[in-house]
């Protein structure tokens, strides 16, 4: 007979593949995907919302499809460029329902063993200017850019999660990296 912990021992140590062809049948199965990936989805979804409420309905949702459509998983792709595709489809539907445009909130202020008051509004005003120009960068260099610096995903992960090559993940990112530039100096200037 097989314990319990020698199963959670088997599940731990299974590929997302095996998993994924088992999730179907077995919520044991899903459970450990589940635990794989929720926090990488959660601030995937995250840096793309307004709010942490927002991105906890939208993970439940992106789970939610993932077990009822998990006998759909083919094994094509990996099973983590398959869970974003669905976290992306989330976030698409949830942005066409919600107004036009999406707001990144700032980041958290960076530990910073104490800054004067006059320093920190100049630093919360330059992060604003930066990320309210992300904001209007198009879908694709904004994801690649929330992606790059927000998610620090390599290029590789990135052109996984987006189904782009690698050398077209680099030249988004060069093109946002551009158009952010300019309009930062023009601000500037």
């Amino acid at each position: 007979m097989v314990s319990a912990t020698s199963e959670a021992m088997d599940l731990a140590s299974a590929s997302d593949d095996s998993l994924a062809r088992r999730a179907g049948a077995d919520l044991e199965a899903f459970s450990e995907l589940y635990r794989r990936y929720v926090c990488a989805v959660f601030r995937f979804i995250r840096s793309k919302t307004s709010n942490e409420k927002t991105a906890e309905d939208l993970t439940a949702q992106v789970f939610f499809k993932a077990l009822r459509s998990a006998d759909t998983f083919n094994g094509t792709g990996t099973y983590e460029s398959w869970i974003f595709r669905i976290a992306r489809n989330c976030l698409a539907t949830w942005h066409r329902t919600r107004e036009r445009g999406m707001a990144i909130h700032e980041l958290p202020d960076p530990v910073d063993p104490g800054p004067t008051p006059s320093s920190s509004l100049i630093d919360q005003e330059k992060r604003g200017v930066v990320w309210n120009a992300v904001a209007r960068l198009p879908v694709h260099q904004r994801e690649a850019v929330v992606l790059r610096y927000v998610q620090e995903c390599s290029i590789e992960e990135i052109a996984d999660k987006t189904e782009r090559s690698p050398g077209a993940v680099r030249v988004l990112l060069h093109r946002a990296r551009q158009r952010l530039r300019k309009e930062y100096e023009g601000r500037l200037a």
